[in-house]
Order: structure tokens, then C-alpha cells, then sequence
């Protein structure tokens, strides 16, 4: 048995209807009306996630998996997942959750002043609604080999997941509690496996789903036969070498180092999207592009040119293009531009420049700040006009293998909602 401690990709786990106990029932407080109650998980119950004797594994949660985050968290409820739809909120005092010997129970209000509630309500009496889920990130699991009996009356070795603490981020009432398609299946598979972070168990699954060899991207390239734990970025050694890789990481100081992630066009406060970041070196270093040398790395005051959204419960999410963008009219001394050395300069600009990349869009040219003889002149002819854009740019445009892979792997990131590996 292997236990592995890690943050990484949010999962999600689905109970029917009959597992969950879903009901509509009398609020006997004050105030009347009704309640949602129901089981977003149950302790104990082994679930098949895909094929276990193939490519996929059984799971089990672990009494007192969620004692940790229902003291510490702000969970909310919502519908099919989707935060549009916000039910209640443990912060708000309209959600209580907690364990008791069975799982972990819901007990919501339902306002009937959003539109969607009601609708709720009577897709769960129809029997629409038939089920609850919860989203999730592992901190906590146990993976062991277990010996069970095939339908043929041979025996076969399979893996159990035992998961022993996980912070939760929402539950939900869904429409389709079970998986309905083996797609659906194998995207729960890769997310597990990306958070074991275990190249071995990768490749013993793409013997039968070749595609899961993708994954391989996702974990790093080490070997991790010593017990290695993964991250947000990929495999870390438990090993010495992982300690003096984590000490490398912390020492890194000025311009982050360049990476890919999802991004976005959507608009963009950066002053709301920096309040709720934790103070936490981790999350700063994702959404920023530069740290002082000199300053506290745990303190966002040592960081500059946030790019990333922040979720409320301090995740960092899809990297900002109008941020980018931004931040390099910054660089290039907009808004009283930036003090920080010019090889840092160069190098966020690389940051910024990459995440815009990713999006699609041709970064604004970085300028010099220190004008060279001649340039200022004023009585020179008539500059020459600028040439018309073209629609592709040859540089842009070739693709070679490394280019190739990086695209495939940015489309299994989208496709299973999965971090994306480090450039």
C-alpha cells in the first residue's frame, strides 16, 4: 500500500438516485417552505470508475475524508455542476454539510425567489433530477492490488482506490448520476490518474486505451518507482533529487518560468481576481509572471503582473489574454511602466507572450527602452508604412513534432478538464 499526499485536478463522483436519498422535505423552522436533502457520497462503497479489470479501478471514500474541508471550506450546491446555477452556500448559512455514519449529507434551503429552484424541485419529484455528485480534489488516497473473481471463475488482480481526505468544492443535484458512455468513464480515469501521477499505472491501462499514453505529458518524464507524489505540474520525485527540485523551485526568483494553460478573453479585474488569492507561494507563483528576489514569497506583495483568474475558493484557473495584453503595454511603459531589471523584462514578456500564444493571438512586439542614435530624430524622411498583415505568419504557422504533441496534449486537457503540462 501507497499513500499519496497532493492538490491537483478536480474529480468528480456521481451517486444515483436510490444511493443518494434525494428528497424534497418540509422546512420545520421558522420561516416554512422546503428543504433538499440527500447524499452527495457514501462512505465505504466501492464503485467501479471504468473497466477494473482493464483500464479503469474501484474506489471507495474513506470515513472523515471531508472532516478537513466542511471545517475549513465554503462549499456550494449547485445543478449539474454549473455555477450559474448556485442553489445555497455554506457561508450564507442556507447549506449545511456534514458526516454522519453514512456519508456525507446535504441539507439545503431552496429559495424559491430563483427561478431555478422551483424548476428543481419539480424535475426532482418528476424524477428528472436523479441524482447528486460532488466535485472534488484529493489531498489523501490509498492505492493497493486486490485479487478478485471474474464471471468465469478465474481470478484477477485489481487496484482499489481508497480516498482518505479530499477538499471539496461543490455538490450538485445532476440530471444523469451514472455514467452514461464510456467516454465519460475514461475522462474520470484520466483524472485520477493524473492526480496519482504514477507513469507505470498509466502505461498498464494504455496497453488497452492507447490514447491514456497522452497522459504521460501530464506527469513529467521521472520514472517514479520510489513512491513519488504528483503536482498541479506534474510528477515530483519522492526522492532526494524530488527535494532538491522542490528547493530549486522555491529559490527561483524574478521572472516565472513560462508554462501553458487554458485561456480566456473574458473580462478582467485584476484587483478582485488578487483578493482572492491565498497567500500561499504555490497559487502566487502560478498567477503571477515575477517575484522579487528580495521579498517575501509568501506574501503578494513580493509578486507582480497578475494574469490568472482566481476562483473564490483561491484556485487558479484559465490565464486572462486582456491581462497579458495588458502587462506587456506595461512592460513596454504604459500606465508609468515597470522598474523591474530589463533581462526580467525579456523574460516576462516570454511568459505573457506564451499564454497569448496559447490563445491564439499574435503578442504586441516588446519594445527597447533605451533608444539607439538616430532614432529620435525627429527630421528623418517620412517612415515607411507598415506592412499589411498577413493572415498567417511563417514562424507561426510551421509545425514541427514537439508543436504537434503540444497540441494534441492542449485538446486531452480541454477534453478531460486536466492540468496542463509544463512547456
Amino acid at each position: 500500500m501507497r499513500t499519496l499526499t497532493r492538490t491537483t485536478t478536480e474529480e468528480r463522483r456521481r451517486l444515483p438516485l436510490s444511493t443518494a436519498d434525494v428528497a424534497i422535505r418540509a422546512d420545520e423552522g421558522v420561516t416554512g417552505g422546503e428543504r433538499f436533502n440527500g447524499y452527495a457520497a457514501v462512505f465505504n462503497s466501492r464503485t467501479a470508475i471504468g473497466n477494473p479489470l482493464r483500464w479503469g479501478f474501484y474506489e471507495e471514500i474513506a470515513p472523515g475524508a471531508f472532516t478537513k474541508t466542511l471545517a475549513e471550506g465554503d462549499a456550494r450546491m449547485l445543478i449539474d455542476h454549473d455555477s450559474y446555477y448556485v442553489v445555497s452556500r455554506v457561508s450564507a448559512g442556507t447549506l449545511s454539510l456534514a458526516e454522519d455514519a453514512r456519508g456525507l449529507a446535504v441539507d439545503s434551503a431552496l429559495d424559491e425567489g430563483l427561478s431555478y429552484v422551483s424548476d428543481l424541485k419539480t424535475n426532482i419529484r418528476n424524477k428528472n433530477i436523479t441524482g447528486m455528485s460532488f466535485g472534488f480534489y484529493v489531498i489523501k488516497d490509498d492505492w493497493t492490488l486486490e485479487k478478485v473473481e471474474t464471471s468465469d471463475g478465474q481470478t484477477a488482480e485489481v487496484e482499489v482506490r481508497r480516498i482518505l481526505e479530499a477538499r471539496l468544492i461543490e455538490v450538485s443535484a445532476v440530471t444523469f448520476p451514472a455514467y452514461e458512455e464510456t467516454e465519460a468513464e475514461l475522462a474520470s480515469v484520466a483524472s485520477a490518474l493524473v492526480s496519482r501521477g504514477d507513469r507505470t499505472a498509466i502505461e498498464e491501462r494504455a496497453k488497452f486505451r492507447p490514447e491514456l499514453r497522452d497522459l504521460l505529458q501530464l506527469v513529467g518524464a521521472s520514472a517514479n518507482a520510489d513512491g513519488g507524489t504528483a503536482t498541479a505540474a506534474g510528477y515530483a520525485p519522492a526522492s532526494g533529487e524530488g527535494d532538491a527540485r522542490e528547493t530549486a523551485a522555491a529559490e527561483e526568483r524574478g521572472a516565472l518560468a513560462v508554462h501553458s494553460t487554458d485561456t480566456s478573453d473574458a473580462s478582467w479585474d485584476g484587483p478582485a481576481n488578487s483578493s482572492d488569492l491565498p497567500q500561499e507561494e504555490s497559487a502566487l507563483r502560478m498567477a503571477h509572471a515575477w517575484v522579487d528576489p528580495d521579498g517575501d514569497a509568501d506574501k503578494k506583495a513580493s509578486y507582480r503582473f497578475i494574469h490568472h483568474f482566481v476562483g473564490v475558493d483561491g484556485d487558479v484557473g484559465t490565464a486572462s489574454t486582456v491581462a497579458c495584453t495588458t502587462a506587456i503595454g506595461v512592460l513596454n511603459g504604459a500606465r508609468g511602466g515597470t522598474t523591474i531589471p530589463e533581462e526580467d523584462r525579456q523574460a516576462v514578456y516570454k511568459h505573457l507572450a506564451r499564454h497569448l500564444k496559447d490563445a491564439g493571438i499574435k503578442a504586441p512586439e516588446l519594445k527597447s527602452l533605451t533608444s539607439e542614435p538616430g532614432e529620435s530624430t525627429r527630421e528623418s524622411s517620412t517612415p515607411e508604412p507598415a506592412a499589411a498583415p498577413t493572415a498567417t505568419e511563417p514562424a507561426e504557422t510551421t509545425r514541427g513534432d514537439l508543436d504537434a504533441r503540444a497540441l494534441r496534449m492542449k485538446g486531452l486537457a480541454a477534453r478531460y478538464g486536466l492540468p496542463r503540462a509544463r512547456s
